[in-house]
Formats: structure tokens, C-alpha cells, sequence
């Protein structure tokens, strides 16, 4: 069963204590939209923030160092602000497009690693020793916010990291300071270390997470499956595969108030396997329930109809209920019933009616008038089932019909 199938797969990925559990294939994409729906919720709660974020960096950066933004240092603090704003803006807008949220592990490192860029080489050009210190820790927020904040994945996180090491490669050649350039360079590999062993703790326990949910949904379909089948077989006959006598009650009393509030027609056919007995005693048990089955799917087969119920009523007796049905199409019901019990052709040796298995059929319909008279309808079926028996059997007989109303 696919069920079982994945759970085994699930129990297995989840036994391995790997440093990043795998997703199987059959549940990456249901991984996936869970990642997705998070990143859209993410994206309406926390975007507001990262505005403030930046806007806090900016305010704190000019508070602090306001003596120092002078000349050269000025303009290259605000092209480095002004394109970094931009980059978050545009990413932030591009988020909240549902097109772009699926596709987010795709372009968000990039905007992520473009930012950085900006940031360490606007850091490479200032001469301020106060800025560049403060550049260092601006870009480290950055890369914390990256990392962690926006939740992206491992792989997303590192390519958005790799993009920003694009200022250190180049560094040789534009930067005055090497010094300068190392000390930047360690402070950011140390933060993107420390970042991306977070990240990978955290996408872990998001796998993790996401598998034993999925476990549990399985096992809760399992049992649900389980219970169905269960409640399936507590109304149907074993032997035959019919409904049961609890599930004909229940469709009785069901369709007997439909019957009543539209006042429409109900017709019952009470069948009796001919000589049952002395075919169990003649050819034994196991062909009398082979026997009963082969009727069984015979009477089946003849009341087709989705609203019509067949049922095993005890012993080698069987009933058939019938909606929307007057007495003379229960009837015809009935012979076709007779006719394909007799094409199975199956040997019934103690039988005085036939060489062969027969039925007697009972038919009684009514127009159900009042509040009660289930009961009464079944009575009359059962009595038109003896005086098919006592004209002989292998045959029916049909009780007039009438309506069925009982005083209250």
C-alpha cells in the first residue's frame, strides 16, 4: 500500500541522525508549499520591520557618527544607503507578490548577497577609521538578518553569503587598507559561520518538524482507514458482501422518511432460498454457503439502482428495499430476481420445485401516508413470502398495495 510505503520511508529518513534530514521525493513538493506558506506569512507579519531595521541602522550610523560623514565619506555613506534601500525595497515589493513567494530560494540571495556587496565595499571607501568600524557592524546585522531572520534556506543562505565574499575577493586591488580588509573579512566569516550552523540547526528541526506531521497524518488516515473498514464490516454480512441487518434498518428507517415527506412509493421484496435446508443436509455446508453467495450476487446484480438496498435478513433469506418503486415495478424486480437465480444453474438435488436453486419472492409496496407503518410493510412482504411458498414456491406473489398510515 502507498501508505505504508511512505510512513516506512518517513520512519527510515527520521531514524538517520544526519546533520540535515532529507525530504523524500514524494513529499518534497508538499515540503516545499509548507516553506512557501510560511515565507507569505513571514513576509506580512515581519516586512514592516525590516523597514525599521534599516531605517534604525541609517538613524543610529548618522547619530553616532555625524562629525566624521563629511566630504568623501559623506557620499559614499549615501550611495551605499541609497542603493542598499533601494535593493530592500525592491525585494521587499517583489515579496509580496505570490508569483515571486515560490520562487523566493531563488532571488532573495541574490538582493541578500547584492546588499552585503554594497555594504563592504562602501566600507572599503571610507577613510573615517569610526565608519569603518561601524560599517563592519552594519554588515554583520545585514548578514544576521539574511541568515536568519527572512527563515531562507541553507542553500539559499549560502549563496547569499558567497555573493557578498565578491568585495573581499577584489579587495587586493582597490583597497588601500589591507589590514582593514582582514579584519573585515574574519569578523564576517566568523558571523557567517556562526549564521549558517544556526540555520542548518534550524532548517533540521523544520524537516523534522514537517516529517513527524506527516507521520502523524499518516498514521491518523491509517486508523481512520482502519475504522472505516471496521464500521463497513459491522454492516455488512460477511458470507455474502451485503448489507447487513443493522445497515438495512438504518436505510429502512432513512428512506421511509424521505417516503414520507415527499409521499412517494416504497416496495419491499422479501426472497427465501427454496428448500435451504435440505440442500445444506444433501450437499453440505460449504456448498450451502457458496450457494448463498452466488444468489447473493444474482439478486444484487438484478436491483441495480444506487438508492435500492440488498440484504442478507438472516439465514437463507434476503430483502430488498426499494425506493420510488410501486408494486408492479417491484414485481418485475422480482421475476428478473427469479430468472437470474435460476440462469446460475446450480444444482440442488434435494429440491421437489426444480433440479436446481430457486427463490420465492414476497412483494408488498405502499404509498407511505403517515408517521408510521415501516413495520407493517415488512409484515405484509413476509406474508406475501408464505403465499408464494404455499402456491408452491419457485415463484412470487405480490400484496396489493395501499397506503400506510398508523394512528399515532
Amino acid at each position: 500500500m502507498p501508505l505504508q510505503a511512505d510512513k516506512h520511508e518517513i520512519e527510515q529518513v527520521l531514524a538517520r541522525r544526519a546533520w540535515l534530514l532529507s525530504i523524500p521525493p514524494s513529499l518534497r513538493a508538499a515540503y516545499e508549499q509548507r516553506r512557501h506558506e510560511g515565507f507569505a506569512k513571514l513576509v506580512d507579519q515581519w516586512s514592516p520591520m525590516l523597514g525599521l531595521a534599516f531605517l534604525g541602522c541609517l538613524l543610529l550610523t548618522v547619530g553616532l557618527h555625524w562629525p566624521q560623514l563629511q566630504g568623501t565619506d559623506l557620499r559614499v555613506f549615501a550611495w551605499s544607503e541609497a542603493v542598499a534601500i533601494g535593493l530592500g525595497t525592491a525585494g521587499v515589493m517583489l515579496a509580496h507578490g505570490p508569483r515571486w513567494q515560490t520562487t523566493a530560494d531563488h532571488w532573495i540571495p541574490l538582493f541578500y548577497g547584492l546588499i552585503i556587496v554594497v555594504k563592504v565595499a562602501a566600507g572599503f571607501q571610507l577613510s573615517a577609521f569610526e565608519l569603518q568600524v561601524n560599517q563592519i557592524y552594519i554588515t554583520l546585522v545585514v548578514v544576521i538578518i539574511g541568515t536568519l531572520a527572512l527563515q531562507l534556506s541553507l542553500r539559499s543562505a549560502v549563496v547569499g553569503c558567497l555573493i557578498g565574499l565578491t568585495p573581499f575577493v577584489l579587495a587586493p586591488w582597490f583597497v588601500e587598507s589591507p589590514r582593514y580588509a582582514w579584519v573585515f573579512l574574519a569578523h564576517y566569516l566568523l558571523t557567517t559561520a556562526v549564521c549558517l550552523f544556526v540555520s542548518v540547526i534550524r532548517e533540521d528541526k523544520e524537516r523534522a518538524a514537517f516529517l513527524q506531521g506527516q507521520l502523524l497524518e499518516l498514521e491518523r488516515r491509517q486508523v481512520q482507514h482502519l475504522n472505516d473498514e471496521l464500521e463497513q464490516l459491522a454492516r455488512r454480512d460477511p458470507l455474502t458482501g451485503l448489507a447487513n441487518r443493522r445497515l438495512f434498518d438504518e436505510a429502512c428507517a432513512r428512506e421511509w422518511e424521505r417516503a414520507r415527506r415527499q409521499r412517494s412509493e416504497v416496495a419491499v421484496l422479501m426472497i427465501d432460498v427454496d428448500h435451504f435446508k435440505a440442500y445444506n443436509d444433501h450437499h453440505g455446508h460449504p456448498a450451502g454457503d457458496r450457494s448463498l453467495s452466488r444468489v447473493a450476487e444474482a439478486i444484487a446484480s438484478a436491483a441495480h439502482r444506487p438508492t435500492d438496498v440488498v440484504a442478507r435478513y438472516g439465514g437463507e433469506e434476503f430483502v430488498v428495499l426499494l425506493p420510488d418503486t410501486g408494486g408492479a415495478g417491484a414485481a418485475e424486480l422480482a421475476r428478473r430476481i427469479i430468472d437470474g437465480v435460476d440462469a446460475l444453474g446450480l444444482p440442488h438435488q434435494a429440491s421437489p420445485v426444480a433440479p436446481h436453486v430457486t427463490v420465492s419472492v414476497g412483494v408488498s409496496s405502499a404509498r407511505v401516508l403517515g408517521h408510521e407503518g415501516l413495520d407493517a410493510l415488512l409484515s405484509r412482504a413476509d406474508q406475501a413470502l408464505y403465499r408464494a411458498k404455499l402456491a408452491g414456491r419457485h415463484g412470487l406473489h405480490v400484496q396489493e398495495p395501499g397506503p400506510v398510515a398508523l394512528v399515532s
